[in-house]
């Protein structure tokens, strides 16, 4: 027979049905119920109505739940099986832990509200003006009182777009002016002025048959020729250096470098599969000022497997092309230069090819050595890593073995990330190295909080501790990015007591990011301790740095050709020199 309500086949004289659970009658009973459950089935589809309209016994309760609960358990397995599917790899899980330290796209403070770092197409190499003044504010030695209100500054002026390069730097005292130097240079020629010392502008014109005015100078070519000295070879490396800064190469791109070993070396691929990695103990630390647990990876990388990895990483960069030829061209300006010298000949023996071939195997060489030292001294590395929530780095410890000179020493310490704008604002790190009984402890503790558009402050805490003996260095600084003022403080001390330290104060009056930057430096101040002598020297200065905003011209005065001058034109030079200098230090004792 048919159960009336569930519709499934039972046997016959059954009082309950053993897959609903319902009460059975009679087998009338039973067809008369089945006709009004069929009934009820073509008139409301969803059978489960009917069903809650039945009454139910505690056991009917016990059933009606049956079906749901195992459902829920097919759930919970499928979840199970997806889960360990798409569970991390122990090694990946490590691995990204430690890539996400220095992860792009991180806050960085200094890119946001200085815009440094900030280099799109086109800025590079572009004009630009540079100017800082220091004045001499106080000191402590009563001997060099009178150099108060002293001043040093420096400008420079490029124009790269003509070529046009101009440097002055100067020296003053009080209101005064004491003594400056100008210097020009263009793609013609170089001009020297000393304004308060000579009414000359001494050229140099290097472009109009330089070789013809040096055989010709009745002066001071014999001179130029007789110490060594090429000006051909100077004009031709003068000239190089220009057609690499008008063609904006860039030697030693680091970056590209780090990016093509990070595709074309097999150095981490390798290191990755040689490490073993187990699951181990959670550990809180404490990030943003919260506690969190983190997962515990426990690593162990073999002593061998870290000398290959540094033999594949020393084979990539050994055999990379972009950096050979990087080298060979700077070497090639640098063989340009020593040949404007006679007592550089020597080094000029070899060509820059030679230079790159032997320095190359002189670095394997040297790799190679500390290679099999390592195999000797080196034990395997053990870590305890620790992974957020998040997949980032919470932390890790380390410990390792080295044996030099046949003394053995243990190597531990630990690492945490404290959170806050970036990986690295915050991060407290140990070295430990004990050896026969002693330990020296090496600590590092950086701190940061940003607060974009209001303010950004940064601590870096480091100290070296051999049992009773400390040395230690301490450097803080904020800035308000509201009203542009600034602080800055480093000191070094000894056993708690300061050594030297160094302190800096002041406002930023105009702060355009990644283009110009106008800074007033109220206080730049030295204090250096001596048992219970403290002397300092204090100085305060004016800095500017941004787009050119004037012509860069070649210095004023009465044209002086150094090639074609006399020697009795320099003499006249030589004594109103004389006479200026005199004058300036009547003016130092008014």
């Amino acid at each position: 027979m048919k159960c009336p309500y569930c519709e499934q086949e039972i046997a016959d004289q059954s009082t309950v049905c053993p897959v609903c659970g319902r009460a059975l009658g009679t087998e009338a009973e039973n067809q008369s119920t089945a006709d009004t459950a069929a009934e009820v089935k073509e008139s409301i589809p969803d059978e489960s109505t009917a069903e809650a309209s039945q009454p139910e016994s505690p056991k009917n309760g016990r059933k009606k739940w049956m079906i749901p609960a195992a459902g829920a358990a097919v759930i919970a397995v499928a979840a199970g099986a997806f889960a360990m599917k798409n569970t991390k790899d122990p090694k990946d899980a490590v691995i990204d832990a430690f890539k996400s330290i220095t992860a792009e796209g991180q806050t960085s403070p200094m890119k946001e509200i200085f815009g440094v770092g900030e280099q799109t197409e086109g800025q590079n190499g572009t004009s630009g003006e540079m100017n800082l003044e220091l004045t001499m504010e106080g000191i402590s030695d009563l001997s060099m009182s009178q150099l108060a209100t002293g001043k040093v500054g420096m400008n420079v002026l490029s124009d790269m777009e003509n070529n046009k390069i101009s440097i002055t730097a100067g020296v003053g005292y009080a209101d005064m002016d004491l003594a400056s130097l100008e210097l020009y240079a263009d793609e013609n020629q170089i001009i020297a002025a000393v304004p308060e010392l000579s009414s000359k502008a001494f050229v140099l014109n290097y472009s109009d048959d330089l070789e013809g005015q040096l055989a010709n100078s009745p002066y001071l070519g014999a001179m130029i020729q007789a110490n060594g000295i090429d000006l051909t070879g100077l004009n031709a490396y003068m000239e190089k250096v220009q057609e690499i800064g008008t063609s904006r190469q860039e030697l030693f791109d680091v970056k590209e470098l780090w990016k093509r070993y990070k595709e074309g070396s097999q150095a981490i691929d390798d290191l990755k599969a040689a490490m073993t990695v187990e699951k181990t103990e959670k550990k809180d630390f404490t990030i943003d000022g919260a506690s969190e647990s983190c997962s515990g990876y426990h690593v162990t990388v073999s002593r061998d497997a870290l000398i290959q990895f540094i033999t594949t990483t020393k084979d990539f960069f050994l055999n990379d092309e972009t950096l050979k030829s990087d080298f060979i061209e700077y070497m090639s300006m640098v063989s340009e230069l020593q040949g404007t010298m006679v007592m550089f000949d020597s080094m000029a023996t070899e060509s820059p090819e030679e230079m790159q071939q032997k320095m190359w195997q002189e670095a394997e060489t040297q790799i190679n050595t500390v290679l099999e030292q390592l195999k000797d001294t080196m034990g395997d590395v053990t870590m305890n890593v620790y992974v957020r929530k998040d997949g980032r780095m919470g932390g890790f410890d380390y410990e390792t073995s080295v044996t030099l000179d046949n003394e053995a020493a243990r190597l531990f310490g630990d690492v945490s990330f404290g959170g806050g704008y970036n990986m690295l604002s915050n991060v407290a790190a140990s070295l430990n190295i004990e050896n026969e009984g002693e330990t020296v402890t090496l600590l590092l503790d950086k701190t940061g909080a940003y607060e974009p558009g209001k303010s950004w402050t940064a601590g870096l805490n480091g100290s070296v501790a051999n049992g009773d003996e400390t040395y230690e260095f301490a450097y803080e600084g904020s800035y308000g990015v509201e009203d542009g003022t600034y602080d800055l403080s480093l000191d070094l001390l000894s056993s708690g007591n300061s050594i030297v330290k160094f302190t800096s104060n002041g406002y930023v009056n105009q702060l355009e990011k990644g283009k110009s930057i106008d800074l007033s430096m109220d206080s730049i101040r030295v204090d250096i301790t001596s048992d219970t002598t403290t002397d300092y020297v204090e100085l305060s200065g004016k800095y500017y740095a941004g787009p050119l905003e004037q012509a860069v011209e070649a210095p004023e005065g009465e044209s002086f050709d150094i090639l074609a001058a006399t020697e009795a034109d320099y003499n006249g030079v030589i004594s109103e020199m004389s006479g200026n200098i005199f004058a300036l230090m009547m003016k130092l004792y008014q």
